[in-house]
């Protein structure tokens, strides 16, 4: 079994959120209880794109 780091357990955890919330970066925010600017800042960290976007 692999144990996977803190900053890939993170990655996928803000995409299983952002899923459930339909991309909606407001609600996604609050549900992480973090601020909107926070999150977008991990997007850009982590490299997550929207599905569709480039």
């Amino acid at each position: 079994m692999k144990i996977k780091s803190l900053k890939e357990s993170e990655k996928e955890h803000l995409i299983k959120v952002l899923e459930i919330t339909h991309w909606d970066l407001a609600k996604s925010s609050r549900l992480l209880k973090i601020s909107l600017q926070q999150l977008k800042s991990k997007l850009t960290i982590y490299g997550i794109k929207k599905p569709g976007s480039q």
